[in-house]
């Protein structure tokens, strides 16, 4: 009789185990650009005296393309003083491989203040990728002046997973009873 409730409590625990460990693949899921994307903008030409600086967030809020949600917010300093900008985006709408794809399109623009300060925010619709932005003076055919890439420019973008990715935010917090999070 002992043996059988030991071999009872061995398959519970056997089991308890298999459920825990079937939930890391999700969070090894890859979100692509769904979820919160960090821009830092570097100077598109080396030899540029000005030391224009940017950031900025671009943040999934759900929904399936064409009509995902999003949530940016760009801010800029040391630009030329009273200045119209514009944000774009490299391949905002469109299937892979279409001329689309490779287009940019204006997310948002702004003028500088006599310091040479910005900022754009924005709700938005539609992306269906985000691998290049750029700060581009007047709107979205001016000089490329500075640019945020994931991969092969200046700059980068870095994505972190949202609670609206695919299979949820992943976090090192853990829930308390009553919602709230500890560490």
């Amino acid at each position: 009789m002992r043996f059988q409730r030991r071999r009872a409590v061995m398959v519970w625990v056997a089991f308890i185990a298999l459920l825990g460990l079937g939930a890391a693949p999700t969070t090894a899921q890859d979100i692509g650009h769904l979820g919160t994307n960090r821009l830092d903008f570097e100077t598109v030409k080396a030899e540029s005296s000005q030391e224009a600086m940017g950031k900025g967030i671009v943040e999934y809020r759900g929904g399936d393309e064409p009509s995902s949600q999003w949530r940016a917010s760009f801010r800029f300093g040391d630009l030329d003083p009273k200045t119209a900008y514009t944000v774009v985006i490299r391949g905002r709408f469109g299937e892979l491989g279409s001329r689309d794809a490779d287009a940019f399109a204006p997310l948002c623009s702004f003028e500088t203040d006599s310091d040479g300060k910005g900022s754009c925010f924005w709700y938005f619709r539609g992306l269906a990728r985000l691998n290049v932005a750029q700060l581009r003076v007047g709107d979205e055919d001016g000089d490329r002046v500075l640019q945020a890439s994931r991969s092969g420019g200046p700059g980068s973008i870095s994505t972190d997973a949202n609670r609206f990715s695919p299979g949820g935010e992943i976090s090192s917090r853990k829930a308390e009873p009553g919602g709230k999070a500890s560490n």
